[in-house]
């Protein structure tokens, strides 16, 4: 993604605050399982995540580092965060191995998932067929249907939180990842009201405010389906007020231009995650047993028609909108710095303070 200046700016003055906090001495209990590479993976508001490598057998991991003055008045999203981490075993989420503390920072061991973004990964492929698409979406629907079974909301599922395990490999994991919005449910059914979530892939009832669940969730797969099978997303508008507006339609289209290749099975799974109406949408178990995912039924399965250059096409008919929107939604981002709610059913703010709320990381 190309970057303005001014978001060059934002994130080489982050970096070199955080980074210059995070480059001290590691706890020495770390340090006796761990060594720490000098490679940084990542950045985002509240962490630097890290490369660290085990001593026992050389495997490398993830380490996420979290200055405690950074979120200070925020610490309930680092703690539902880390009991997220510790319940979740799934061979397609990351978890967590290793919990350390200092007096300034916490310290998290998990997965490396060093095979890069999901449409990072994509784009690069010569052949890309509604087979290899059925596959990636299954991955993210038997994660998703685990959490769903442990009461746990993601509510941030996005490409860049699906990433997989190894690189150049055919047959690497897809992976969920980034809890920071997750929440666990403390009934069956709850209902959440704070807007949470990132533009493109939010459900129209965060943006409605009529409450919010699991299923919204399975909104992002089915938008992340539709961008698999045609490198554009279903939902967009010239600003972010107009992208909100068009999710709260509820209506897209398969432009034939890039659809006449795609089965009608594809398209009728898309229809059943992007229901508009929360309560009638496919749940994950549901979703799994579709025929486009088991491919059970021949004529209702993917096809194997080369798709690749169709999905680069689409995503270069919108590089220069996401551009525009991306650099827009991550100074808001930057104002706001996410400023979530830790009450959850605080349902007396008004749409717009609570929209205000609505997480643009990218």
């Amino acid at each position: 993604m190309k970057r303005t200046p001014l978001m060059k700016r934002l994130m080489t003055l982050f970096k070199k605050t955080h980074e210059k906090n995070v480059d001290q001495a590691y706890p020495e209990d770390l340090e006796r399982e761990y060594t720490v590479t000098k490679k940084t993976l990542g950045v985002g508001s509240f962490a630097v995540v890290k490369e660290c490598i085990r001593k026992s057998d050389d495997k490398p991991f993830a380490l996420k580092i979290i200055l405690k003055k950074v979120i200070a008045g925020k610490e309930h999203m680092l703690t539902s965060e880390l009991d997220i981490l510790k319940s979740v075993r799934h061979p397609n989420i990351v978890s967590m191995h290793a919990l350390y503390e200092s007096k300034d920072a916490v310290y998290i061991i998990t997965d490396l998932a060093s095979g890069g973004e999901l449409f990072q990964q994509l784009l690069q492929k010569g052949s890309y067929t509604e087979k290899d698409a059925s596959n990636l979406v299954r991955q993210m629907l038997e994660g998703l249907a685990y959490l769903h079974d442990n009461d746990i909301v993601h509510r941030d599922i996005k490409p860049e939180n699906l990433l997989f395990d190894t690189a150049n490999d055919e047959d690497s994991k897809l992976m969920i990842t980034d809890f920071g919005l997750s929440k666990i449910l403390k009934h069956h059914d709850d209902i959440l009201m704070t807007a949470c979530g990132t533009p493109g892939y939010v459900a129209p009832e965060v943006l409605l405010q009529t409450g919010h669940g699991k299923p919204v969730d399975l909104w992002s797969v089915g938008v992340i389906m539709f961008t698999l099978l045609s490198g554009y997303t279903p939902f967009w508008g010239e600003d972010q007020a107009s992208l909100f507006e068009s999710i709260m339609s509820g209506k897209y289209e398969f432009d034939e231009e890039y659809w006449s290749e795609i089965s009608d099975s594809a398209k009728n799974l898309i229809d059943c995650l992007l229901t508009f109406d929360p309560a009638k949408r496919i749940t994950a178990k549901e979703a799994m047993e579709h025929p486009w995912i088991t491919g059970d039924q021949e004529e209702a399965g993917p096809r194997t028609t080369n798709l690749a250059n169709i999905v680069r096409r689409g995503f270069d008919s919108r590089n220069t909108f996401k551009s525009v929107v991306t650099a827009m939604t991550l100074l808001n981002h930057w104002k706001n710095l996410e400023d979530l709610s830790e009450d959850e059913d605080d349902s007396n703010e008004s749409d717009e303070e609570s929209l205000r709320k609505l997480d643009v990381r990218h």
